[in-house]
């Protein structure tokens, strides 16, 4: 017997804004200092990149929640932040054309298949400019009440120790 689903509530919503600014305010510090750092902490950096990519690409473009067993609370999506009805105008199309098959391999998987070399100097600063822009797109589309609550939270995420030089 499946629970029931778990009740989207507008304080889960504006609880979930604090993780989803979160996890992109490390997105783009991992971008920062994948290209700026030095090794090995630039090689970890660029793995963070990668896994932070992915995770932001499914919030900003999955039509629906994952139905993992077990899951007791929801992803959490970007369609819950939009109008209702509302087609979404961004799009992704270096990771979905180039690496989201490839990151499959390379991130979740040691795997024999490792056919595309990945260079982070070609492959991140494109990649994070895709990112930026539909994180863009998204944030002009975002409904009241929730507009201000984002601008808040990646302010806070941009005042911690270490993401003063990572432009947000």
């Amino acid at each position: 017997m499946m629970a029931a689903p778990y009740p989207i509530t507008p304080a889960l919503l504006t609880r979930g804004i604090t993780h989803v600014c979160y996890e992109y305010a490390n997105l783009l510090s991992a971008a920062h200092y994948d290209i700026h750092g030095h090794a090995p902490r630039r090689t970890h950096c660029g793995d963070a990149f990668l896994l932070g990519y992915r995770k932001m690409r499914d919030f900003l473009l999955r039509d629906k929640r994952s139905e993992r067993r077990g899951a007791e609370m929801p992803d959490i999506l970007a369609s819950d932040y939009l109008p209702v009805g509302f087609n979404r105008a961004w799009v992704l199309p270096t990771w979905e054309t180039e690496w989201q098959n490839e990151m499959d391999k390379q991130l979740a998987h040691i795997t024999f298949e490792r056919e595309k070399e990945w260079d982070h100097t070609k492959w991140v600063p494109k990649l994070e400019t895709e990112m930026r822009r539909a994180w863009a797109e998204f944030l002009k589309t975002v409904v009241d009440p929730h507009k201000a609550e984002f601008a808040a939270q990646i302010a806070y995420c941009q005042a911690k120790p270490g993401f003063s030089t990572v432009t947000m």
